[in-house]
């Protein structure tokens, strides 16, 4: 099935690329990066062979070969100056390296996938997963709809504005973006052989993205101002707020990344893709409304509100499924120490560099001994906590019997 939709997606591509108006160049690149893009589309059928597996290892090894090979050709191709054709190659060559990395592991250390076809399978698949990817890409959509919306109604400087600080957040998506990924087979293994532990996974899972994601809302919020103007310059200082509204977005927004998997683990696709569809909805009309009125902050107010508005209706929805996150009885005491968190954070904002790292260390000690102070966690938490941080030697013998397995 990989195979058929990359074949008609580079056709495609193909019939579109010559009559688009640019160079040649341009052109090429685009069919160059086309194919980049379906050596991704395979890499991640192997990988996603690697996570039912739970050899997460494997799957985060190749993702930083990759990442480091496509530097590594990356910087020859400046030293030659290759220009555009030369960059789209490097992502090419990296990309099928990496696939080919993933075909070797699995073959290996599983089975070999043949090729074949097998239409009700294919549709079967194709069905699961078009209201999942629709609501995935709907999402990654509504990431960008900010900076577009933003562009089409005011100017260049206020969409520079907002988008220095804007960029600087979405960086850290990759944060729970990789976290949530390994827990997807540990949901889907739960959600119809024992629900009662799904539920406990849930809400453990809701509880430690609401405990990591509250530090960096309160790094964002109380050092706005010295983070623009280390990574900016002190020409985007006017853009302070909406920096410290994209800190407190940051909240729900690590939250949004687990439900697409637990939905999925839940055959509920169509619920998640309705949902995302009324939730973009909204942040297109809080655009709208707030932009002409705010300016640059339009867009971030914009996305606290889609963000908390669209976690809080899947809390709902999965409430309604019998599984509830029972959020309120724990975020407000890791909302307590963010608050303690932050304050030791607003003393040292002005301060020299030596003396802000400090605090900043200071902070999260802060942070960790409220926490406690609250009895954040329970003893079966602890318990867990201990046994994942011993984790090294189980994972060494259990790895040492799969390769003596496969020798």
């Amino acid at each position: 099935l990989i195979w058929v939709v990359s074949v008609a997606v580079c056709l495609l591509v193909a019939l579109i690329v010559p009559f688009l108006h640019f160079g040649t160049d341009v052109k090429i690149a685009a069919l160059v990066m086309s194919l980049a893009a379906m050596a991704t589309f395979h890499a991640a059928g192997y990988s996603a062979v690697l996570r039912a597996f739970e050899d997460n290892e494997l799957n985060y090894l190749g993702f930083v070969l990759q990442k480091l090979l496509l530097l590594g050709f990356i910087v020859v191709t400046i030293k030659l100056k290759m220009g555009l054709i030369g960059f789209v190659i490097a992502h090419l060559v990296s990309n099928v390296l990496l696939w080919n990395f993933y075909h070797i592991v699995v073959s290996r250390l599983y089975a070999r996938i043949p090729l074949r076809i097998d239409v009700p399978l294919w549709k079967s698949l194709l069905v699961s997963a078009l209201p999942m990817g629709g609501g995935v890409m709907l999402r990654q959509l509504a990431l960008q709809l900010d900076i577009l919306i933003l562009t089409w109604m005011t100017n260049l400087t206020t969409v520079g504005l907002f988008s220095g600080p804007y960029r600087i957040s979405m960086a850290l998506r990759v944060i729970p973006q990789n976290l949530s990924l390994p827990l997807y087979p540990l949901y889907s293994r739960t959600a119809h052989l024992s629900p009662a532990r799904f539920g406990e996974a849930y809400q453990w899972s809701m509880k430690f993205f609401a405990l990591i994601s509250i530090p960096f809302a309160a790094f964002f919020i109380a050092w706005s101002k010295p983070i623009l103007r280390l990574a900016l310059g002190a020409k985007f200082l006017p853009a302070l707020p909406a920096m410290q509204l994209l800190g407190l977005g940051l909240v729900p927004f690590f939250l949004s990344t687990l439900f697409q998997y637990l939905f999925a683990a839940l055959d509920e696709q169509r619920r998640f893709l309705v949902s995302t569809c009324a939730a973009s909805a909204l942040r297109i009309l809080l655009l709208i409304i707030l932009i002409p009125r705010f300016g640059f902050v339009g867009p971030s107010m914009a996305f606290v509100c889609a963000e908390t508005l669209i976690v809080g209706i899947w809390i709902f929805q999965l409430t309604r499924l019998g599984f509830p996150a029972n959020l309120g009885h724990v975020i407000w005491r890791p909302l307590a120490g963010g608050f303690a968190m932050a304050l030791v954070l607003f003393a040292a904002a002005e301060t020299p560099l030596l003396w802000q790292i400090g605090a900043a260390a200071l902070s999260v000690i802060v942070y960790g001994v409220v926490l406690f102070a609250l009895k954040t966690f329970s003893m079966e938490e602890m318990h867990h906590a201990r046994e994942g941080i011993a984790f090294v030697s189980p994972f060494i013998e259990s790895w040492t019997k799969k390769l003596k397995r496969n020798t």
